[in-house]
């Protein structure tokens, strides 16, 4: 069915469980077309829960990927800067995720977190440049230059060990999978991220963004985790859309059909002031107990 039709069946339903009932009933394609909408109706508009709450599961079939939240770069790599420090360290900020490891429970025993700044590496770029988009603006795996197009580093040593430390990290969250997999027969990998209104603007001319964007691939998601999700942000006040301003989520190399989830925080969300930030931390809190139900 077309995502049109699939919404107009949507509305007919008139009771809160007959529209989850069909949402649950979709397939996994019209599932994903009716998610997209343009509009993202559903998303931002109509669905406040999904009621099909499936017992049993527990946090141990999650694994959090945290690939942009480090500041840390080496001391050789400062060396070589074309810019001032404090000039760096203020993008480096900027075009990060920032502090979005905080919202992860100590606890927390499954986490996959790159140790280093993304422009010092970005392990969620392709490593072929001629697949990789952002490489047209120097930000591909080995950034060369800031958001504002101006050169920052001196790159020319980098390559072999740089590619490496990507790969060791691709390794790293491929075998926590597999580990996953072997320990639960089941395996959720949730995507952290966060971004800001004015870098989407100024690097893909997008506005009107949510509060909270979730990314989906088509064929390795988890519809009733993207249900509950998508109630649980919004139940504490939280605008959400599906695939923008960003898509997709990070794919295990090894396993490509693990279930993946991407979820960016608009830093408008908890950067404002303390209190934003204490009210989203604790949103964040209830949401692993909410993972615990998905089966």
């Amino acid at each position: 069915m077309k995502k049109e039709e699939l919404w107009k069946e949507y509305k007919r339903k008139d009771t809160r469980e007959e529209k989850d009932e069909y949402l649950a009933s979709l397939s996994d394609k019209d599932f994903y077309n009716m998610m997209t909408l343009p509009i993202g109706n559903i998303a931002r508009t109509y669905l406040t829960g999904f009621r099909k709450v499936k017992q049993s599961a527990n946090l141990n079939k999650f694994i959090i990927h945290i690939p942009h939240a480090s500041l840390d770069i080496l001391p050789g790599f400062k060396k070589r800067l074309t810019v001032s420090y404090s000039d760096f360290q203020r993008e480096n900020k900027f075009i990060s995720d920032y502090l979005v490891d905080r919202f992860v429970p100590e606890n927390f025993n499954n986490i996959v977190k790159f140790e280093y700044s993304r422009m010092f590496c970005d392990v969620e770029r392709y490593l072929d440049n001629s697949k990789e988009e952002m490489s047209k603006y120097g930000m591909g795996v080995m950034y060369t230059k800031d958001s504002n197009g101006k050169v920052f580093v001196n790159r020319e040593k980098d390559e072999e060990w740089i590619i490496n430390l990507y790969k060791s990290h691709h390794e790293k969250l491929d075998n926590m999978v597999a580990e996953v997999l072997e320990k639960k027969g089941k395996c959720f990998i949730i995507d952290l991220h966060s971004f800001s209104d004015e870098f989407v603007d100024k690097m893909f001319n997008k506005k009107n963004n949510p509060d909270i964007c979730l990314g989906i691939n088509k064929s390795n998601y988890d519809k009733e985790l993207v249900l509950r999700t998508i109630s649980h942000f919004k139940k504490h006040g939280y605008s959400v859309r599906i695939n923008y301003p960003y898509s997709g989520s990070i794919i295990s190399n090894r396993f490509p059909d693990v279930n993946s989830m991407m979820i960016e925080i608009n830093k408008r969300v908890y950067l404002k002031d303390l209190k934003n930030y204490n009210k989203f931390y604790n949103c964040m809190m209830e949401y692993y107990k909410l993972l615990k139900r998905i089966k």
